[in-house]
């Protein structure tokens, strides 16, 4: 029992401790002055994913190919392909999906930006609205202070017509009471006149008659 315990556990603990690893894929091809297996090498191992220029192909499995720096060979033709290796395109895929991600970052960046300046937009906006409504309401009030004014003067204005009237029609009764008092002080002057001559007639003959009356009583 304890044999089998320690087994399953050395099992154990070595499966915790094995690294995994790959095979590579990266491998040379040479290439040779002529399209056989035996013939001279001009180049012992050009490295997978290096890419070459086509000349032609024959029947017998070779290609006929140029390199960049001007080598002029032929190899197997199942050592090429018409699309890079899978490595050269994770590592191409890969540096576009850096790319991607950094580009991703700046636009996510950007959005940041936006959305900051968006709010203080907005806010701008409800600012001027308020200020925009505080103004419509400045503008009704001075429409309607203007409106009294305007009826305010139109009634002064019809007031003073009015009072201008007024004013002609006691002009016109302080001139008639003038002349009424003038026609009663000359009422009373002639009354005084008349009742000064009364009075003188009287004095004058009062006696007279009193003389008649004694010289009767004497006769």
């Amino acid at each position: 029992m304890r044999i089998l315990l320690a087994a399953v556990f050395a099992l154990f603990s070595s499966s915790l401790l094995a690294q995994t690893v790959y095979i590579s894929d990266e491998y040379r091809v040479p290439l040779r002055k002529s399209p056989c297996s035996r013939c001279s090498i001009l180049h012992r191992g050009i490295k997978s994913g290096t890419a070459l220029n086509l000349i032609e192909t024959n029947d017998d499995g070779w290609t006929h190919i140029t390199t960049q720096g001007g080598l002029d060979g032929w190899m197997p033709s199942h050592y090429l392909q018409n699309t890079p290796t899978a490595r050269d395109r994770i590592t191409s895929m890969e540096a576009k999906l850096g790319i991607a991600e950094k580009k991703s970052n700046q636009l996510a960046e950007e959005v940041k930006v936006l959305k900051q300046t968006n709010t203080g937009l907005s806010a701008e906006l409800q600012s001027t609205q308020a200020t925009s409504n505080d103004v419509t309401s400045e503008l009704k009030t001075i429409k309607k202070i203007s409106s009294n004014a305007i009826s305010i003067n139109q009634q002064n204005k019809a007031l003073l017509e009015r009072n201008s009237m007024l004013q002609s029609e006691i002009d016109v009764l302080k001139a008639a009471n003038e002349q009424l008092s003038n026609r009663e002080r000359n009422t009373w002057f002639l009354y005084g006149v008349f009742a000064v001559i009364a009075g003188a007639l009287l004095t004058i003959i009062i006696p007279r008659l009193r003389r008649r009356k004694n010289f009767s009583e004497w006769g």
